[in-house]
């Protein structure tokens, strides 16, 4: 059909046609008028009305709807047909009512006649335009006010509603067009939420296991832990954890170091949470069905599958992603189970469900024979198997992962989710096809949004749960001091982009330790959980204590001060610490081994390059430097090199631990010393320990007047 014919002439024909009948009604409203031939008219009318309309929509469809549809004929059916409705029925109503009837249908009319015409016109024309509605009221209350006063009360009321409308039409349109489209919004979110509601509550009511295996699951994920930390206070998962941010990374070229070099890239398009990952799998990608997550220690890996297990177990899952499967949770940690898998050869569903029946001590769980092995095969379950690194002998570990392999193979299609270190995994490949993801360092605003999370729960659980504005306002006032001083502190902000030591950070601060000025306190527990504490959290066992690790590393430590280095070769190493471990282990570890657990399980010595160790951070080197020095009474090589910037620091950390008056007073035997020198001195009275007040009076005056003169 021509356009001219379809969006011009057939409008036009319409509005004619309504015309036509309005002019005969207004004829008709006479009580003498003929119904029948009122009737007659507008049936054909509405007759001819449909059939105009009916002829638009197809050639709309003909066109394939190259054009926008024209809905003229439809916006004036409507009201037309009120029209005809209500003056059809007006005869059969008392005859006090079928006057005022007939002039409500006329105004329907004349609406039916006006809007056609309306939508036609360029949309400028639309505000003016809706003031003929207004005006038509307004001629049928002067009409009224003639013929029958009565009649024109309630026509004057509707009229000065139109008016208002009209005024207000913009406005409403646009308020019904937000809310609309906020309901439509919200229903489509709704959507899942509701239909993941009906098929739980359907199948909770079908499998009571399901409903306490999921309760379990919370018992056992829903705390926040840290392995070897201080357990003084128990803070809620949920409350704390923060997303990370995880990237695709070939397994070689994956970081691990605990304090990495390098700064990590903000707004990284590559960076993704573990969710986008997940939701990939539920549009069908099997890409992502088998991945594997390494990072250094502390990064999170643990808890960030901890993290997903309690999600799963609650039903949140979508709220985390709006397309992420329903899957259900299995969590295992390989150093608990590793030694059945090698000794037992037990399939995935057998391992599973061996671990369920122990999960809980009173009231055991009991699975319905085959139950896994069911889930398993319909590719219902999300396997998680945390700790590859934690099998400590590399013979077994590989055994591990070709049982991995396997398991895989035997379930092409269920999702596969295995954390590492990039030592452990790097030492065993899993040779099915798996996506290999890194964990990022935390940024800046995910160590603020940490912080306040866990001041906040902190807080709350120390209060028995009390959260009132009070305590929100104390864990704001400590979260953000913290911030503020890991801004200023270097050496604070390097570490604070491992969960784990922000975690250590925030506890040594709540603890009332004015970081970073006694910042040795965060050092000596830092050393004490990645020595032993962790590892002792984590039921695996070690030929050294944490205090034996330490005196060997704090030789190391002191030797590399003095030869103002970082780094060394292996060989270096070996030679340096050889003596110290044989004073402490005898000849049960070797120090090549030694180093390398230090490295790979420890990880405060990293590896920068092949056979080229370092510590992970400079502060630790300084700090184990300085402890040495002050184990061994050697404060005079710190004396010898107090104009020497390289050993700054670790004076400045002796002096945190002892009485540093020695060392003033030996700064201001100087003759003329440097600013940086006094500085020091400055520094070391301030973090000195057992200094006597008299003397750091004396010394805090002479100190003060010889820097305010220069």
């Amino acid at each position: 059909m021509p356009r001219f014919i379809q969006y011009w002439l057939l409008p036009l024909l319409q509005t004619f046609i309504s015309n036509v009948a309005l002019a005969y009604l207004v004829n008709r409203l006479q009580p003498s008028g003929n119904n029948n031939q009122t009737f007659l008219l507008m049936a054909v009318c509405i007759v001819a009305i449909i059939i105009i309309n009916f002829w638009q929509s197809q050639s709309q469809q003909s066109q394939q709807n190259s054009v926008p549809a024209n809905q003229n004929g439809m916006i004036g059916f409507l009201p037309l047909l009120g029209g005809v409705t209500l003056y059809s029925i007006s005869s059969y109503l008392p005859t006090e009512y079928r006057q005022t009837v007939s002039y409500i249908s006329l105004f329907l009319f004349a609406v039916g006649t006006v809007l056609p015409v309306g939508v036609l016109l360029p949309r400028k024309w639309h505000r003016r335009l809706i003031w003929t509605i207004p005006g038509a009221g307004l001629f049928i209350t002067l009409y009224c006010l003639i013929t029958s006063p009565i009649a024109a009360v309630p026509w004057s009321l509707l009229t000065a509603i139109l008016v208002i409308l009209a005024f207000l039409s913009s406005f409403i349109y646009g308020v019904i067009n937000r809310v609309l489209e906020s309901i439509k919004q919200w229903l489509e979110q709704m959507e899942p939420l509701v239909a993941d509601l009906i098929v739980s509550k359907l199948w909770e009511s079908t499998s009571p296991f399901q409903r306490e295996y999921y309760q379990s699951l919370i018992y056992t994920s829903r705390d926040y832990q840290t392995q070897g930390l201080d357990k003084d206070r128990i803070l809620k998962l949920q409350e704390v954890f923060v997303p990370l941010k995880i990237v695709t990374k070939e397994a070689s070229l994956a970081g691990s170091r605990i304090i990495p070099q390098k700064k990590r890239e903000e707004n990284n398009p590559r960076e993704k949470q573990i969710w986008d990952f997940l939701a990939a799998i539920g549009n069908g990608e099997p890409t992502f069905r088998r991945m594997a997550v390494l990072g250094a220690p502390g990064t999170g890996k643990t808890t960030l599958l901890r993290y997903l297990t309690l999600t799963y177990a609650t039903k949140q899952q979508r709220k985390r992603h709006p397309k992420a499967p329903k899957l259900i949770p299995v969590l295992l940690y390989l150093k608990d189970v590793y030694q059945r898998i090698v000794n037992r050869q037990l399939s995935l569903a057998e391992l599973i469900s061996e671990q369920v029946k122990q999960q809980r001590k009173i009231q055991p769980l009991n699975p319905p024979p085959n139950w896994f092995a069911e889930k398993l095969r319909q590719n219902k379950c999300l396997v998680m198997l945390d700790g590859l690194d934690e099998v400590a002998d590399e013979h077994q570990r590989r055994m591990v992962t070709r049982w991995v392999d396997e398991q895989m193979q035997a379930y092409p299609d269920t999702a596969f989710i295995l954390t590492s270190r990039p030592f452990g995994y790097k030492s065993a490949q899993l040779q099915q096809e798996v996506t290999v993801l890194e964990v990022q360092p935390f940024s800046l605003k995910q160590i603020q949004q940490f912080i306040h999370n866990w001041y906040l729960e902190t807080e709350v659980m120390s209060r028995a749960g009390e959260e009132d504005l009070g305590v929100q306002e104390e864990a704001k006032k400590q979260a953000d001091d913290l911030i503020k001083r890991i801004k200023n502190s270097k050496p604070l902000a390097d570490m604070a982009v491992n969960p784990l030591l922000l975690t250590m950070i925030a506890t040594v601060h709540r603890r009332g330790s004015a970081l970073p000025g006694k910042r040795v306190e965060l050092y000596k527990e830092i050393c004490q959980v990645l020595l032993e504490r962790r590892l002792r959290a984590k039921n695996i066992g070690d030929a050294l204590t944490a205090t034996q690790k330490q005196s060997v590393l704090q030789v190391l430590a002191l030797v590399l001060i003095q030869q103002k280095t970082r780094d060394f070769k292996l060989f270096e190493g070996i030679s340096i610490i050889k003596n110290e471990l044989e004073t402490v282990a005898g000849s049960r570890v070797k120090p090549e081994d030694f180093l390398k657990q230090i490295r790979d399980v420890s990880g405060l010595l990293v590896e920068k390059e092949l056979g080229v160790y370092e510590f992970a951070h400079l502060s630790f080197q300084e700090y184990l430097a300085a402890v040495q020095v002050k184990e061994s009474n050697q404060e005079n090589v710190l004396i010898k090199n107090i104009n020497n910037s390289w050993w700054a620091e670790t004076i400045r950390l002796y002096a945190a631990q002892s009485n540093a008056t020695n060392i003033i007073y030996a700064i201001l035997d100087i003759p003329s010393p440097s600013v940086e020198a006094m500085a020091l001195a400055y520094d070391c009275l301030q973090e000195g320990l057992s200094v006597n007040p008299d003397v750091r009076e004396e010394l805090e005056q002479t100190l003060d007047a010889d820097l305010e003169s220069r």
